[in-house]
């Protein structure tokens, strides 16, 4: 099932794997409250979510989004994708490994009746992917 919803964040993502954080970001409403929950971060305007988006490329110049899937329940999307990539620049305070990584994303998000994203929760694991960057060891 695919709605206008879906949709808008189904072009978001395919913009993120395109490197444009600007059209990426057009998805939320001025009104944003997007919570980064691994990272502890909240943001509040689609500005703060660009910075967010970029930041995400500092550390991977090559960062695509991949085995996208959506679920839309009334104004609510659920997406779960792949992030992969190589870590070819700096994470601070870790610097850039050359390792490739495949990090499992859940998002959650509610949209307004304008169609822009109004709530967005990013659910990811940050401890396997410094694992999987070399930056701390597996544990046992």
């Amino acid at each position: 099932m695919d709605n206008r919803n879906v949709a808008a964040l189904r072009a978001a993502h395919d913009a993120f794997s395109l490197r444009d954080t600007a059209r990426s970001a057009q998805v939320t409403a001025p009104d944003l409250h997007f919570v980064d929950h691994g990272r502890g971060a909240t943001l509040s305007s689609p500005a703060e979510f660009q910075g967010w988006l970029e930041g995400l490329l500092a550390m991977s110049s090559d960062m695509t989004l991949v085995d996208q899937q959506y679920i839309a329940a009334g104004d609510w999307v659920t997406a779960r994708f792949r992030a992969i990539g190589i870590q070819d620049r700096p994470m601070p305070p870790f610097p850039a490994s050359g390792m490739p990584y495949s990090l499992d994303v859940c998002e959650v998000w509610r949209f307004g009746p304008d169609g822009k994203a109004v709530e967005g929760h990013n659910y990811s694991d940050g401890l396997g992917l410094l694992v999987q960057l070399g930056h701390l060891p597996a544990l046992a």
